[in-house]
């Protein structure tokens, strides 16, 4: 069951994240137009329940296989943002996004199985402490409108946001709520969310979301074993290719990826121009 959790979470990430764009193509950059949009509405909605599904995931699969939810969620942005936009990522940026969904594939492959996570006042205060960086690098990224620093920090907000779920007790809901870890997890949550915003409106939605991807799959998944999942002897060997495959992928596609062309407004009609 984890896995159908996993491949609907990377279905619903990768429509929400397309349906964001359309709505801020469509909006003229405005951030109330953006927010009221249909399109905007419609993939929040599908990111939420998106979360959703990763965090069932996250219940029933270690850290690295829940987190190959966002890795597929790049291939489903890559063809609908084809599909919707006309992107043409080329020989090179195709390569890239197989190259980067097929490195995350083999860290989960050897990441065993999915244990108990031990909350301790350690991890804690490293999330806040993630929180807060993030929080300060994501608004320095955005006043110097650099689109991949904002990505970064949405992607590590989103991780924080996993392994804060990953440490939440849900033998009691109503305390797990309340906990330390569902605060940072909202926290955590909220920021992603926003700086994932700030960075498409400065970039592409396929570059981003590269960015993104590598940012919140490989430090979950590295964490791992600290959250008490089980690996294989080959992970501590695999793990550095696999983040230099990613690195590499992203910088290939971040130099193929074109922006996406505004997407169209159906059913408006144009003024018509004024004679002379």
């Amino acid at each position: 069951m984890g896995i159908t959790w996993v491949l609907l979470a990377a279905v619903l990430f990768g429509a929400g994240s397309v349906a964001q764009a359309t709505a801020l193509a469509a909006s003229g950059r405005s951030w109330t137009a953006m927010l009221r949009h249909p399109a905007f509405v419609a993939g929040t909605v599908a990111e939420g329940l998106g979360a959703l599904a990763h965090v069932l995931a996250l219940q029933t699969v270690s850290m690295a296989v829940a987190q190959c939810a966002v890795s597929g969620s790049l291939a489903v942005t890559a063809l609908a943002a084809r599909w919707w936009f006309g992107t043409r990522l080329g020989l090179r940026g195709i390569g890239a996004v197989g190259a980067l969904s097929a490195s995350l594939v083999v860290l989960a492959s050897v990441a065993g199985e999915s244990g108990t996570a031990t909350d301790t006042v350690g991890l804690e205060v490293g999330l806040l402490v993630t929180a807060a960086v993030v929080g300060l690098a994501g608004l320095a990224g955005s006043v110097a409108r650099r689109a991949w620093l904002v990505g970064v920090c949405s992607g590590l907000a989103f991780a924080a946001c996993s392994t804060a779920v990953k440490l939440v007790d849900l033998t009691h809901p109503l305390a797990a709520l309340t906990s330390a870890p569902a605060l940072l997890a909202a926290v955590t949550g909220a920021l992603g969310c926003l700086w994932w915003t700030v960075a498409l409106r400065l970039g592409s939605v396929t570059t981003v979301t590269a960015v993104v991807v590598v940012a919140e799959v490989v430090p979950p998944s590295l964490l791992g074993p600290l959250l008490g999942d089980e690996v294989s002897a080959a992970f501590y060997l695999v793990a550095p290719l696999v983040l230099a495959v990613a690195a590499l992928a992203c910088v290939v596609l971040a130099r193929s990826a074109p922006a996406e062309a505004p997407a169209p407004v159906v059913g408006k009609r144009l003024p018509e121009p004024i004679p002379a």
